[in-house]
């Protein structure tokens, strides 16, 4: 089955530089994640993120700052709490690797949630440090879907049948 997600992302990889070095990319990347319900403002995401880069958080894609801004903005309102802690940092050759947990608590259906899941960003950045290659790894369907009213029955149901 063709995904256009995955070779969209396999083309634009070959095309942004690669990272030379970073003095602390978890630091980096906390001023926004660490809490983002209350640090996913614009002064921050500025702060980390270039003008246009690669961005995919396995929900959407944007490669403008001025696309992530109101994501990042709306997404940090609708959620009590999203806290991000790094357990790992791990560097290629062109990239940063950072292995984390998340747990998030928000509201849908006048249902309270309480989510906590694994994953891992593959990160990029350009000469003055900010990011320009955002690629997150992490199952969806255990951290948010599952959890939603109806939708998560049947993520539920099908995980449970494999």
């Amino acid at each position: 089955m063709y995904n256009e997600r995955v070779e969209d992302f396999l083309s634009v990889i070959k095309t942004i530089p690669s990272t030379s070095s970073h003095p602390d990319p978890a630091a980096h990347f906390e001023i926004v994640f660490k809490d983002f319900h209350k640090d996913a403002k614009e002064s921050n995401i500025r702060e980390v993120y270039a003008d246009s880069f690669y961005f995919n958080d396995t929900f959407k894609t944007f490669r403008s700052i001025d696309e992530l801004i109101p994501y990042m903005e709306e997404t940090a309102e609708n959620v009590t709490i999203t806290t991000v802690e790094i357990l790992d940092i791990s560097r290629s050759e062109t990239d940063y690797y950072l292995r984390w947990k998340m747990v998030m608590d928000f509201s849908a259906k006048g249902r309270d949630i309480h989510s906590v899941s694994i994953g891992m960003t593959q990160l990029r950045f350009n000469d003055e440090g900010k990011i320009i290659l955002h690629q997150d790894y992490w199952d969806g369907a255990e951290g948010f879907y599952q959890h939603l009213p109806y939708i998560g029955y049947f993520v539920r149901k099908v995980r449970d049948s494999l």
